[in-house]
């Protein structure tokens, strides 16, 4: 199971959201991306609650892995990772790099863009704030 940690020294800043719904950099960078909602459970809290999601996580922890790979460790079905994989990217949790190898193969190869997650229960909304707290 992977552990979220709680690192106060890291950087408390937002990213400003004028309503519900997701903000995040449109360049990929590691600035925190804010999941506000006011009915129902931000995308990345109920990511967190799925035991897949949790396991591939924990996985990639370590280092960054190709969704192959990741079946493997994990003992998931590929699509089982993959369908994960894309909710952990939508969310801005885990991204992906273009990988080519000498033989020419292109390959995805996934690693944790966001490590700390951040509940905010305040003015009727929930906020989770997740950002990156060593890039």
């Amino acid at each position: 199971m992977a552990t979220i940690p709680d690192d106060a020294s890291s950087d408390r800043s937002t990213v400003e959201s004028a309503g519900p719904g997701v903000d995040r950099e449109a360049d990929g960078s590691s600035e925190p991306v804010v999941d506000r909602a006011t009915d129902g459970v931000p995308e990345p809290l109920s990511l967190l609650e799925d035991s897949y999601a949790r396991r591939i996580l924990a996985v990639l922890t370590d280092d960054p892995h190709r969704g192959r790979e990741l079946a493997d460790a994990c003992e998931f079905s590929r699509p089982t990772v993959y369908r994960r994989l894309n909710r952990l990217e939508d969310a801005g949790i885990v991204d992906s790099e273009l990988r080519i190898d000498p033989g020419g193969n292109h390959c995805k190869e996934f690693f944790i863009q966001r490590d700390a997650v951040e509940v905010t229960i305040a003015d009727g909304s929930l906020t989770v704030t997740t950002r990156s707290t060593d890039r």
